[in-house]
């Protein structure tokens, strides 16, 4: 099993993408850090992104609408707390975002 060579995001959209294959691997069976290894991440840069990914998957029209302010010159990490922010402040989506966490359509990363 060979790991990929690593590909730093450049947008949320391919965040989202990174997300989501770390999810399907992780899905398949076996460990998280299996699917963080085969995909070619870190452990750490999936969970500081995985707000975009949460709020990309629980609340698409919340995320279309903070995606439209994002420029491209804003680092990802803050765009990861801006949609962190808006998670926090619906409770709606934090319990949608729970919810798919329980059922495996997340990955159950813990916040600090």
């Amino acid at each position: 099993m060979e790991t990929k060579t690593r590909q730093r995001a450049q947008t949320p959209q391919q965040v989202v993408a990174r997300y989501e294959k770390v999810l399907r691997r992780f899905s398949k069976g076996g460990t998280m850090s299996a699917a963080f290894k085969q995909v070619g991440v870190d452990r750490n840069t999936i969970v500081v992104n995985a707000p975009i990914a949460e709020l990309y998957i629980a609340a698409p029209c919340k995320f279309k609408e903070l995606l439209k302010s994002h420029s491209s010159e804003v680092k990802l990490s803050i765009f990861a707390t801006q949609c962190a922010a808006v998670i926090h402040e619906d409770p709606a989506i934090e319990d949608a975002i729970k919810a798919l966490k329980a059922s495996g359509k997340l990955l159950p990363l813990k916040g600090k």
